[in-house]
């Protein structure tokens, strides 16, 4: 990454070329501070990986443990929320199942 130094002595230089070279100059040093962001993202899910797997955290999906409630309180649940779209879901659903 440049210092304050360097890019002040690129300005003034700059200052003094047409506005097409300017132009250019600016995309490259924008190409160079996405290449660079990139590079810095990588690393980081790098470290995130590592991390992860050193807590044994390989696949987070894998490793969720499922709950699942009764109809009846999914029923209740869904109503003390005054929910009802999942209030008939899980109507229809244990309907379909003939619980």
């Amino acid at each position: 990454m440049a210092n304050h130094l360097e890019l002040l002595t690129e300005l003034q230089q700059l200052d003094k070329v047409p506005s097409l070279e300017r132009l250019r100059a600016a995309q490259k040093r924008r190409t160079q501070q996405l290449k660079r962001w990139a590079v810095y993202e990588k690393e980081m899910q790098n470290k995130k990986r590592k991390a992860d797997k050193r807590r044994g955290h390989g696949n987070l999906l894998e490793n969720r443990k499922r709950v699942s409630f009764a109809a009846s309180v999914a029923l209740l649940e869904a109503s003390a929320r005054n929910d009802p779209d999942e209030e008939s879901l899980v109507f229809s659903t244990n309907w379909q199942h003939g619980v």
